[in-house]
């Protein structure tokens, strides 16, 4: 599940349920003991919705509006406010199936007040074929829409998109170092890299079009993958010499835009203790959290590349 915070729950409700199509699942208002151990202060409090593809059980949207309203922003790497560069290490955007051709989709998008960052790019990385196109949504997240060509059954549901729109099946994050990624990724969560490369020279341009890159860019793409599951994957983007500055302490609850990544776990000591022997920033050691009735374990850790974790054990 991927948490996003908005000025407007309603707006961006707008969008992703009326517009895309994604039901509903949950809504109401985040238990106290969630967002004291989400670091929020006394005071706050937040409305949210979560919404899937069909009631699919992977790639939910978490939307959260905060009262006091939020005002900063995890990243501004596109239009006026452009203070970050789209090479900044940290969470980039959020991802969507839709089916071929691409244009309706975008025109649906772009009527409803959206714009698009670039037209519809098609490429290829390996023997995986792609249509992207990526829009400023509700407070400026970026939102990528892709048609899967030609994708593996490891990349792309079977069946997917069943709606308009699919549930979220890949999140991208600027990587900063492919190596350390890679021990966190494989080592840390135990994922699968079911892609693992740089795109090749015939397509580098089209690449650098869709990324917001000069030409003659080098990109890396690593994506990351549980084994066997399409859905809920990791895309790590490096941009070798064009890496830009680490957007520190941007990623958390209480921001605007792409806030917080959240899986489950069947063994969160388990978890805890191997991420904390690697050396990474434990910011909630496992905690229990009452919600809607319910008693849960969560955990939070800062990831390689200034991404957080939620981690969940129910």
């Amino acid at each position: 599940m991927a948490t996003v915070g908005v000025v407007d729950l309603d707006r961006a409700l707008t969008l992703f349920r009326n517009i895309m199509e994604l039901k509903v699942e949950r809504e109401g208002h985040l238990s106290g003991s969630l967002l004291t151990a989400w670091g929020l202060g006394e005071g706050v409090t937040a409305r949210f919705a979560e919404l899937s593809c069909k009631g699919y059980p992977l790639g939910w949207l978490r939307l959260v509006q905060y009262e006091p309203v939020a005002s900063k922003k995890v990243r501004l790497d596109f239009g006026e406010e452009n203070a970050d560069s789209g090479t900044d290490v940290g969470v980039k955007a959020i991802d969507f199936y839709v089916k071929d051709p691409i244009a309706p989709y975008v025109e649906k998008i772009e009527h409803a007040g959206y714009k698009f960052r670039s037209p519809p790019v098609k490429h290829q990385i390996g023997k995986t074929v792609s249509e992207e196109c990526l829009f400023s949504g509700p407070d400026g997240l970026p939102v990528l829409i892709m048609v899967g060509h030609v994708h593996a059954k490891t990349s792309m549901r079977a069946g997917s998109p069943d709606g308009p729109f699919s549930e979220i099946p890949t999140i991208s994050i600027v990587a900063g170092d492919l190596d350390e990624t890679r021990r966190f990724y494989k080592e840390g969560l135990g994922l699968v890299a079911v892609a693992d490369d740089e795109t090749g020279d015939e397509y580098r341009d089209k690449v650098d079009d869709l990324t917001g890159v000069p030409h003659g860019t080098r990109v890396h793409f690593l994506l990351w993958a549980d084994e066997g599951e399409a859905s809920g994957k990791i895309l790590c983007v490096h941009f070798f010499d064009r890496t830009g500055k680490r957007l520190i302490d941007r990623m958390k609850p209480g921001m605007l835009g792409f806030s917080l990544l959240t899986h489950d776990t069947d063994d969160i000591e388990a978890l805890h203790e191997r991420l904390s022997g690697m050396g990474y920033d434990i910011v909630q050691p496992p905690a229990d959290i009452k919600g809607d009735g319910d008693l849960y374990r969560m955990m939070m850790v800062r990831g390689p590349n200034e991404e957080m974790f939620e981690f969940i054990q129910r």
